[in-house]
């Protein structure tokens, strides 16, 4: 059973921010994109989801940021099946579309994404805000890269993409159910995510699952080539969001990435765990709010 609160807000998001189409390399690039008449900071927030790739799963925050900025998200484009690709066509999107002053909002996978897109197109972006997530900088030692291995591996990347094939697109929903779950909080923020994944389940297939899958496998081609000189243009222009409650990559891996970010700002009291972002959305905004206010 959906909420009829969270169903409600999902199709006020959905009219604020319908789904548009650009076309970048002869490809399909759908967004949602909202151009706000009279923002109170000229900035745009671009949402950048996890390992889900779901950037309506983020509809929740966004009641909450629109009388303020320009706010804009997309589902990682099919046709662009490595990091690399996918961060030059989206660089291309944002000049075709005229967009600036813009900050990243990644979360997981969504995280490491922003990083390779800084470090590729520098000049398309204001500054970062990463929460749960960790780095590709080899500057670690054995927990480290045991830790990244865990999740970026030639055979793991095979064995997922295996599985991708055979699974049923019925299941997917009631997996991710599960996953959130195991991340969230308590029983309200189970429901809530339960209502958000049945809105979205449309957009949960197996053939999406196996592009996401090429992209994070596709992470080991990014490993080891991101150094702090490559982000020294964000200098006081990143924000680091932990949650001591993720244990979801270790805090070797959160070290290298602060490690990796030039006077950056670091915060590590949030509450919520890998998920804070939207288990405990009121801190996170108004984190949010208070570092863009600071420096625009």
């Amino acid at each position: 059973m959906i909420d009829t609160n969270i169903k409600a807000e999902y199709e006020k998001y959905d009219a604020l921010m319908p789904i548009q189409h650009a076309h970048i390399d002869n490809k399909d690039f759908p967004y949602r994109y909202y151009k706000n008449i009279s923002p109170a900071k000229n900035v745009t927030l671009v949402f950048l989801a996890g390992g889900t790739g779901l950037a309506d799963s983020f509809f929740l925050l966004f009641s909450s940021f629109a009388d303020k900025y320009n706010l804009l998200t997309f589902n990682y484009p099919k046709g662009f099946n490595t990091n690399a690709k996918l961060a030059d066509a989206f660089a291309a999107f944002l000049k075709q579309l005229d967009i600036h002053n813009v900050y990243l909002v990644g979360q997981s996978y969504g995280g490491l994404f922003a990083q390779v897109m800084a470090k590729r197109h520098p000049e398309s972006l204001k500054g970062l805000i990463l929460s749960g997530t960790c780095s590709m900088y080899n500057d670690l030692t054995y927990n480290g890269i045991a830790n990244i291995t865990k999740f970026i591996n030639p055979k793991k990347l095979k064995k997922n993409l295996r599985k991708d094939r055979l699974v049923p697109n019925i299941l997917l929903p009631p997996f991710l159910k599960l996953v959130f779950k195991k991340v969230s909080s308590g029983y309200k923020t189970t429901q809530d995510f339960s209502s958000v994944i049945d809105l979205l389940k449309e957009s949960i297939t197996k053939e999406y699952w196996y592009h996401m899958d090429l992209l994070l496998g596709d992470l080991m081609n990014e490993y080891g080539t991101h150094k702090p000189v490559d982000f020294k243009t964000f200098q006081n222009e990143v924000m680091l969001i932990f949650s001591e409650q993720d244990t979801f990559f270790c805090d070797e891996l959160r070290d290298a990435l602060i490690r990796l970010m030039p006077k950056s700002t670091v915060v590590h009291n949030i509450d919520g765990g890998h998920l804070a972002l939207i288990v405990n959305p009121e801190n996170y905004i108004n984190m949010i709010n208070t570092f863009i206010y600071e420096r625009n």
